[in-house]
């Protein structure tokens, strides 16, 4: 369950981040920022985690493709969003299959 507060925090970060002017942030990273956060938080079920893995992918690839100024601190932001979110999602996969045997 700790890899929800993380994603938590990695997702108030980049709406903080999102925030600052001369980051020059898209507001992609806000929302990405926002939904990272709440389903960091709430990550009760496996789809959960897929969807925060899959927003860590898409913090990688746009922070590349939109040339921002900072795009270091979103590659490491989606690494670890993206790593956690999965590391949960076969987690709870683990313990579905466990409990149905």
């Amino acid at each position: 369950m700790w890899q929800g507060w993380i994603n938590l925090v990695l997702g108030v970060w980049l709406i903080i981040s999102g925030l600052i002017p001369s980051l020059q942030v898209t507001p992609n990273m806000v929302i990405v920022g926002i939904v990272g956060a709440v389903f960091g938080f709430w990550l009760y079920k496996m789809w959960q985690g897929i969807v925060n893995g899959i927003l860590g992918l898409w913090l990688i690839i746009s922070s590349l493709l939109l040339n921002l100024v900072m795009p270091l601190n979103f590659i490491i932001v989606g690494i670890v969003m993206g790593g956690l979110g999965l590391w949960s999602a076969l987690t709870h996969r683990k313990e579905m299959t466990t409990k149905m045997a």
